[in-house]
């Protein structure tokens, strides 16, 4: 089926377009209703700098709209030359909001006025929110926040420039010789215990301009009590080594998570179990009280060990629940271990299994023995919600339930894919996935967002929703053209646009798009998908490739055939605009067989063979671009099969022993983060590698799912693209040249300096696609189309 046509004087998609993509970032309807505040990223090309791992901070501009009028959006501020702006939470009155801005390396704080956009500006910085939150209004003009060092910034934003930074100061130091040049860590009885202290809780009121400092730590995740009287405080503590668990989770902590409890009163600080880690979630306050249910373990077992707790802020009381009760530990797909658990009114709750159970269920956990609350649903429910009557809502099976406060479970007669989760601004981990407690529960059904009455709001083709206003709702429209949009649709269906950007991307000939259907190795009939050049028609044969990502099987519209601007390198788009065919084929894996390479190149060619089937392409000029996973995929394929004529690699890992024993970039000039961290071995052992332990336990496995060390059998011709910078190793890249180097064999080996995982620098993006398209158009040159190759080849 073809989903996209040819338009009539539509334009080819080029580089230099590519590199002028806008975005859209959050956006967020005030508490009183009236304003919608939305992010929007400017062009990459824009930005002041670019060592950094991930952008939007340093290009985000801020736009505020009116409601009631439906009119375009404004900008919230006037925006300073160089600087990048993101939002933060509005204040309970709507009058006002939190801003965090980036220049020069600075990052600083300030409070809007969303009615007239002027901003004052604080002394410090507001951390980001990986985990939950970092800010929380007290009033109307009071706030507590988790605040920087005046010359330190967020984590996330110095990933590419603090280690650079802090290199170029150690050489210089070495040259000089008057002052030492090293940075010690400690593992064992070497490990050095000190807890951090470089970040403050502050509370700052704005009536009259005090700002108190609370609380001294590593902190990174705040929770305010609904009294407004007392902050639960998360910070990392002191270094800790790892659990002796069979094998190593992404994300566990190298230091202890540590909880505390600021009474904002007072200013009394009382640190909950100074032995223990406590997860991200639950950190849930009880709705009206002072009481605060949290899962803690001792920090030197695992997370299996520890127990469900409540503490009572002005009791002082704390006390363990759910002990008869094994509660479902959730890692996703980073390794982050988190518990389902909440409250039902004044009881706390949490999803696990009773002894002699089956399945998963929510249990009541506050008396003698768990009760079942959702034992009666058909399924174990797939998430659950409260609504404004204090009733408590279940999905499972696509239909809703609704279980009463006496626990008589109901059917009801809607149907549902999930819970529509309003949209906000500065929202971790916990926020963004634990039950919803709103007055007005709504759902996400096929067509768009409903009440519990049935009430439904119809959304536009590829529109999702962003927040219910007074009288309709907010969307983002996002066609797989670049286009993207902020809208209003009203109780009428009445549709007002708000913000658009990349409008004239609407006229670029994206190509035709093709479903191909193949059987997977599970037997599941699964959806690939074919981007075709837009000169494409009926006959034509162009040459092929093929951007794998194992795992990755989308039974939509692929996300990586949309032009936005974190879909760079590769783009598919400029890929089919230059005369090539691209192929996102469906790649299910199974993790937990713990062999990421078997088969690879055997799945990939199956969804290629149906697409030569059916007639799309030429079967003898076909090429890979893997890039991360996928570029791991694509070192394997080239020692599993012969049939490609190129192959690109781009951050892919080649050798699974040495990738676990690497230490991060960032890591190695950043000892005070508690390095080395977890990620890498985790990765391997439990992540995308799925290795399930560590090398020497696991010796065969890691060989035989290293590509390096069949480099042998590798006859491919291979380009290899690595950044120097990046959390994959350049010696992955490097280790791979040099075996092909050692055989003589067709090899190009590519390094970004300065780079991440993604390349950032206009100039070097350039630089890649100046390297691979003519060295691409020349591997897959047919015998007799030498003009082809030369129309392939990039524009200077």
């Amino acid at each position: 089926m073809v989903l996209a046509a040819n338009a009539a004087g539509a334009e080819p998609l080029t580089l230099d377009r590519l590199l002028k993509v806008e975005d859209l970032g959050s956006t967020a309807l005030s508490p009183d209703g009236k304003r919608l505040v939305i992010e929007t990223r400017a062009p990459l090309d824009q930005a002041a700098r670019f060592d950094f791992d991930t952008p939007d901070a340093r290009i985000g501009r801020l736009m505020v709209a009116d409601v009631a009028t439906g009119t375009p959006a404004r900008p919230l501020l006037a925006a300073e030359p160089g600087a990048g702006y993101t939002a933060g939470p509005f204040s309970p009155d709507g009058r006002r909001m939190i801003v965090s801005r980036w220049k020069e390396g600075r990052w600083a704080a300030g409070v809007v006025d969303l009615a007239t956009g002027a901003v004052r500006w604080l002394p410090f910085g507001i951390d980001e929110t990986l985990y939950g939150r970092s800010l929380q209004w007290v009033s109307d003009t009071a706030f507590v926040a988790i605040a920087l060092a005046a010359d330190d910034v967020p984590r996330g934003l110095k990933l590419g420039s603090q280690n650079q930074a802090r290199l170029t100061a150690l050489w210089a130091q070495q040259a000089a010789g008057k002052v030492a040049s090293i940075k010690v860590s400690g593992s064992g009885r070497a490990r050095r215990p000190e807890p951090r202290r470089d970040r403050r809780l502050v509370r700052v009121d704005l009536a009259t301009g005090a700002q108190t400092i609370l609380a001294t730590g590593g902190f990174l995740d705040l929770e305010l009590s609904p009294s407004r009287r007392y902050v639960a405080v998360l910070g990392e503590a002191e270094r800790i080594g790892l659990v002796q668990t069979p094998a190593v989770r992404m994300m566990a902590p190298s230091r202890r998570r540590a909880l505390s409890i600021v009474d904002l009163d007072t200013g009394a600080v009382n640190a909950i179990c100074s032995s223990c880690n406590t997860l991200i979630e639950p950190m849930v306050w009880a709705p009206g009280r002072d009481r605060l249910l949290v899962f803690q373990h001792a920090a030197d077992r695992g997370e299996a060990t520890g127990a469900l707790t409540v503490i009572d802020a002005r009791r002082g009381e704390i006390r363990k629940v759910g002990a008869a009760l094994t509660p479902s530990i959730d890692y996703g797909s980073e390794g982050v271990a988190r518990v389902r658990a909440d409250w039902r009114a004044a009881h706390p709750i949490a999803l696990g299994k009773a002894a002699g159970a089956t399945r998963g269920d929510w249990y009541d956990v506050d008396g003698d023995g768990p009760v079942n609350l959702t034992g009666a649903l058909p399924s174990s429910p797939d998430s659950i919600a409260f609504g404004g009557d204090g009733a408590m809502f279940a999905l499972a099976q696509g239909r809703v339930w609704r279980i009463g406060a006496a626990g008589k479970v109901e059917q009801t007669a809607l149907r549902a894919s999930g819970w529509f989760r309003p949209s906000g601004f500065a929202l971790g981990i916990r926020p963004k996935s634990a039950p919803q407690r709103l007055k007005d529960l709504r759902l996400l059904t096929s067509s768009g967002v409903s009440d519990l009455l049935g009430h439904t709001v119809t959304l536009p083709p590829d529109a999702k929703p962003l927040v219910a206003t007074p009288g309709g709702m907010a969307f983002e429209a996002r066609p797989a053209s670049g286009v993207a949009t902020v809208g209003l649709l009203d109780d009428r269906g009445r549709r007002r646009d708000l913000v658009t950007v990349n409008a004239d991307l609407a006229k670029i000939d994206a190509g035709p798009v093709r479903v191909v259907e193949t059987r997977a190795a599970n037997g599941q009939m699964m959806k690939s998908w074919v981007l075709l050049p837009p000169t494409w028609r009926p006959g034509d044969k162009p040459p092929l490739v093929v951007v794998p990502y194992p795992g990755s099987s989308p039974q939509s519209f692929p996300w990586r055939f949309t032009i936005k601007s974190n879909n760079l390198n590769p783009s598919p788009s400029l890929l089919a605009a230059l005369g090539y065919a691209v192929l996102a084929p469906a790649l299910p894996r199974d993790r937990s067989r713990g062999e990421p390479g078997s088969g690879l190149a055997d799945e990939i060619l199956s969804v290629v063979d149906a697409v030569v089937a059916e007639g799309l392409v030429d079967p003898d000029r076909l090429a890979l671009w893997g890039h991360s996973f996928g570029g791991y995929a694509a070192l394997v394929t080239a020692t599993q099969t012969h049939r490609f004529k190129a192959i690109i690699v781009q951050a892919g890992s080649s050798d699974y022993v040495s990738t676990w024993a690497s230490t991060e970039p960032y890591v190695l000039t950043a000892t005070e983060d508690g390095g080395p961290t977890p990620n890498y071995l985790g990765y391997n052992e439990t992540g995308q590698g799925g290795m399930k332990g560590p090398p020497w336990r696991e010796t065969e496995r890691y060989l035989r799912n290293s590509p390096l060390l069949q480099a042998d059998r590798i006859t491919t011709p291979m380009m290899l693209i690595y950044g120097e910078q990046d959390f994959v190793p350049l010696s992955q890249g490097q280790a791979m040249f040099n075996a092909l180097y050692r055989q003589d064999k067709d090899a190009t080996l590519v390094t970004m300096f300065g780079e991440g995982h993604l390349p950032a620098s206009p100039a070097n993006i350039r630089a890649i696609y100046g390297e691979v398209l003519p060295w691409l158009a020349d591997r897959l040159a047919a015998p007799s189309a030498s003009p082809a190759a030369e129309a392939n080849r990039p524009s200077q």
